[in-house]
């Protein structure tokens, strides 16, 4: 459906709710995709999907809710969702569940957000999308053909438009477009896996990668440096002093840290002190700040919350104090920060959540660096870089780490567990690659070693977060690279781990 159609649906399920007693927030999505794998020069899978609906979340005088949903647009449905809502609601508020009336509170807003995309999403036919990643798929191949490729394509298109009872009205496009290249190599009897990506909001990616390959020289890159780590020696366990590329610093923004200031998690958060955020409470060196917000074009872009108020940009961390968190309307005050819009849900179906958008980590202490156009090359730079400056110790480890793997974070306690693709010595004129290590510790100490950063922002680290059984897109950065002091409460695994 259009954004208009959406709009006019959402409008008519409002009419329905009149003469009601209740507040009603109603919203709708429709949602297609296009998305192909290729392995070994063939197509593994092509498939298309569309899906559309609405949910109508009702609340009683007394604030208590219930939430009812359908995927049939027909006459009448509209209607029957809000009956049956009101109903859960007012039956939900005679069993004595948890009531919240903040959404009376709400500021009222009327806005409509055009589609970003340079292109429309059919514009370019399947056909032809095909054509051009078989042909960006045959010419990595021929490229790397030591590696074995699997490359995938995915073109999403969500139109989302939210309504509620005091006349609140908004809708947005989000358009989302991801290449990806995964190679596995062998070397020595190992083998080691590689994986990236480049994002935008439409087919343009693929004009543009044919014409560049940026992706594709990023992936030769990764897979010799894949090479060299399937026959490299592992590092002895320690701490050391740490550099690591703006990949794995999203993730330790987001999983370690952005997931701790949300406001439905402040009884279980490292961050919290009885249900409440810690404001003030000084989490890393003067200069390290943590900022959450959406950015046009990016992945993980949503210009409103799944409740119709403005997506804010907040500063999470200030000079390296804990500033504000990420409240949605339902659990911000009771958290004791303020309400951001920071509310998302995966699809029409579910009941929207306080989630990040991109998070990002800036230092003010940045040293400049000159992107190269291959890996090793840029490693170079980071090292020139660091001796212009005196950041390294003659003698001392001072290791690069690449690529992240996921891993795993205890909010409550403010444990985190990484992995990396590989490790290099930048201390070693040699340039020595070690094997991945598990990269660990606890947060505030992480972002206490915290020294600084090289190069401009990169803040198009992507992923899939899951949370409360939904899944949305998650994206971050940071400067290229952030240096990281040795700290005894952050260590890399290692041989003796």
């Amino acid at each position: 459906m259009e954004q208009k159609e959406i709009k006019v649906l959402v409008q008519s399920v409002l009419e329905e709710t009149k003469g009601i007693e209740g507040y009603f927030i109603v919203r709708a999505q429709s949602r297609r995709e296009w998305s192909m794998r290729l392995s070994n020069g063939r197509f593994e899978r092509v498939s298309t999907g569309e899906d559309s609906g609405f949910g109508v979340q009702a609340f009683t005088e007394k604030g208590a809710s219930g939430f009812a949903t359908s995927d049939v647009f027909d006459e009448g449905v509209g209607r029957k969702l809000v009956e049956k809502a009101i109903q859960l609601a007012r039956r939900n508020e005679e069993i004595g569940s948890k009531r919240n009336r903040q959404i009376w509170e709400a500021p009222q807003v009327q806005e409509e957000v055009e589609n970003s995309a340079q292109k429309g999403f059919e514009e370019i036919p399947l056909g032809e999308l095909e054509e051009m990643v078989m042909k960006l798929h045959v010419r990595l191949r021929s490229s790397f053909p030591e590696g074995v490729w699997q490359s995938s394509y995915r073109q999403v298109e969500e139109t989302w438009c939210i309504g509620r009872s005091d006349g609140t009205l908004v809708s947005f496009v989000i358009p989302r477009a991801v290449l990806m290249h995964q190679g596995t190599v062998r070397n020595q009897g190992k083998a080691q896996s590689t994986l990236i990506h480049r994002s935008g909001v439409d087919a343009t990616l693929l004009i543009e990668e044919l014409e560049d390959h940026v992706l594709e020289k990023k992936a030769m890159d990764r897979a010799e440096f894949a090479m060299a780590v399937c026959g490299a020696p592992q590092l002895p366990s320690g701490h050391y002093p740490l550099i690591i590329d703006y990949g794995l610093a999203k993730g330790l923004a987001h999983e370690a840290f952005g997931h701790a200031v949300e406001s439905d998690h402040m009884n279980e958060s490292v961050l919290g002190e009885a249900g409440k955020l810690r404001q003030g409470l000084r989490v890393a060196r003067p200069g390290v700040n943590i900022i959450d917000g959406p950015l046009v074009g990016d992945w993980a872009n949503q210009p409103y919350s799944a409740n119709g108020l403005p997506r804010q940009t907040v500063t999470i961390v200030r000079d390296g104090v804990l500033e504000a968190g990420l409240g949605d309307i339902f659990s911000a005050v009771e958290a004791g920060m303020p309400i951001t819009g920071a509310g998302r849900a995966e699809s029409y179906g579910h009941i929207p959540l306080p989630r990040m958008s991109n998070i990002r980590l800036q230092v003010d202490r940045m040293l400049p660096l000159t992107p190269a156009e291959h890996l090793m090359d840029e490693v170079k730079a980071v090292r020139e870089t660091l001796l212009e400056h005196g950041e390294l110790r003659e003698g001392e480890k001072n290791l690069l780490l690449l690529g992240y793997r996921g891993g795993q974070v205890n909010p409550k306690t403010g444990d985190f567990v990484f992995q990396c693709d590989g490790i290099i010595d930048v201390a070693n004129p040699d340039l020595p690659i070690y094997q991945p290590s598990i990269f660990s510790g606890k947060i505030l100490s992480a972002l206490e070693a915290i020294r600084g950063g090289l190069g401009e922002g990169c803040y198009d680290a992507i992923g899939t977060c899951g949370k409360g059984g939904q899944s949305v897109a998650s994206s971050g950065g940071s400067h290229r690279y952030l240096l990281m002091d040795a700290d005894q409460q952050v260590s890399l695994g290692g041989e003796q781990a």
